[in-house]
């Protein structure tokens, strides 16, 4: 059983806001997929980077190139490039890190290597610019990994998004880190599918039938790979951001991983910390290799559960402010933080907003809180977007006891039988929306 109910309300400064409320019978029918890609997903990044990321803070932004991976078997060095895309993406990014820098937009190049991967993804159309007022250059890789929930198989009842992940320039905070790489914990029917991040809230539903939002630690977290298990404080260490953004050598041997694989091995430390992911320090990490998979136990009575943050209600209780860590990187202060380009006023700060909770009877409700409109937004007449503040309260109306905020603005969206009943925020030059690529969604098929 599914209801869906749109509704106007007038907010007490004049403003309009737009919502949609879903109510579904059980968490046994929701479930994590992955859209589709069914388009390049790089022209869509750099209009959203051009024309309402950097020119907002043009002073913070580095020169940036983004990159979707090669489509060539082998380097034109003849160095083999790894089969698998996101290894083979993470490689090339690391030749043009290595080999070129951008001048006032335009690049110069130190290795010939670096000169022909060039030319080789340009001509393929895989490579643009998007530049801010510093001189640095910033490589950005840009992941296969991501489609569009509307165009995406399978067809579903309801589909929406879920998560955060990897989207702004400053999240690239490593060498294996991608846009469109999602964090945070994701557990259905006990299989954990991505592990806990940052220490940010979780909406957990236990097999019993309870729902809470809790802080599940990646430490209390049982690692497995390759038939070896790993628990932190026992027989291996976790490193994290924003505690550490870079081990240190001589330490023994490490492995960076990112949901459920491991991206690179060193057998002596010196590894730097993902945004995404995590380090594992082991000595019996020695004999393992760059791609193996990693499964995580210790949830194993959870029936769905999923991270983002902040939470917004905790047992009828409305949050009132962050109750997770997040930082702000506009500061430009010179520390590891987590991906966390985010409003940065609870209060004050609007947006599309997407809020997944329960009612008091424990069952699955959706908030989708219509966006204001990048361009042609009319005080009475567009929606204004919610605070997160305000979408507390729009949550709490609607009969949810807890709930947490998913990944919203230009992604936020709500698709029942393939429609949106509300608009996207992010517009196209004509006003009609514009739908963002995303890497992980939720459906009720």
């Amino acid at each position: 059983m599914m209801e869906s109910e749109i509704r106007t309300v007038k907010r007490p400064d004049g403003e309009t806001e737009r919502l949609q409320t879903v109510r579904l019978s059980d968490w046994e029918s929701l479930a994590f997929f992955c859209p589709q890609p069914t388009e390049d997903p790089l022209p869509g990044l750099l209009r959203i980077y051009r024309r309402f990321i950097v020119p907002a803070f043009p002073w913070i932004f580095r020169q940036m190139v983004l990159l979707r991976c090669p489509e060539r078997a082998e380097s034109l060095s003849g160095t083999a490039l790894p089969e698998d895309d996101e290894a083979s993406l993470l490689q090339a990014a690391a030749v043009l890190r290595k080999g070129m820098r951008l001048v006032h937009g335009r690049p110069r190049f130190r290795t010939d290597e670096a000169r022909l991967l060039w030319e080789e993804l340009s001509a393929a159309g895989r490579l643009s610019t998007a530049g801010g007022k510093l001189p640095m250059t910033q490589i950005i890789p840009v992941s296969e990994n991501m489609g569009f929930l509307s165009e995406s198989k399978p067809e579903a009842v309801l589909k929406l998004n879920a998560s955060f992940f990897i989207m702004d320039p400053f999240d690239c905070a490593s060498p294996y880190d991608s846009v469109g790489t999602p964090f945070g914990l994701c557990v259905r029917n006990g299989k954990i599918l991505s592990p806990p991040l940052y220490e940010r809230e979780a909406l957990l539903v236990r097999a019993n039938g309870r729902v809470r939002v809790e802080k599940p630690p990646l430490s209390s977290l049982t690692i497995e790979i390759g038939g070896k298990t790993f628990e932190a404080g026992l027989n291996a260490d976790i490193l994290t951001r924003p505690a550490c953004s870079r081990t240190a050598h001589g330490k023994g041997a490490e492995a960076v991983i990112i949901g459920r694989k491991v991206s690179a091995v060193s057998r002596d430390g010196g590894l730097a910390v993902p945004a995404a992911g995590f380090v594992l320090r082991s000595p019996a990490l020695a004999d393992v290799s760059a791609g193996a998979e990693v499964r995580y136990h210790g949830l194993e009575d959870v029936i769905f559960g999923i991270q983002a943050g902040s939470s917004l209600l905790r047992n009828g209780v409305r949050s009132g402010g962050f109750l997770s860590p997040f930082y702000n990187v506009r500061s430009l202060k010179r520390t590891a933080f987590p991906p966390s380009l985010y409003p940065l006023d609870y209060e004050k700060d609007r947006a599309a907003r997407i809020a997944l909770g329960a009612d008091k009877e424990g069952c699955p409700v959706l908030l989708w809180a219509e966006g204001a409109p990048k361009t042609g937004a009319r005080k009475g007449v567009t929606s204004c977007g919610a605070s997160l503040l305000e979408t507390e309260e729009y949550c709490e109306k609607a009969g949810m006891m807890n709930a947490v905020n998913l990944d919203g603005g230009g992604s936020a969206q709500i698709l029942l039988h393939g429609r949106r009943e509300l608009e996207l925020s992010d517009r196209k030059e004509d006003g009609t929306g514009q739908e963002r690529p995303v890497p992980l969604g939720l459906i009720v098929r």
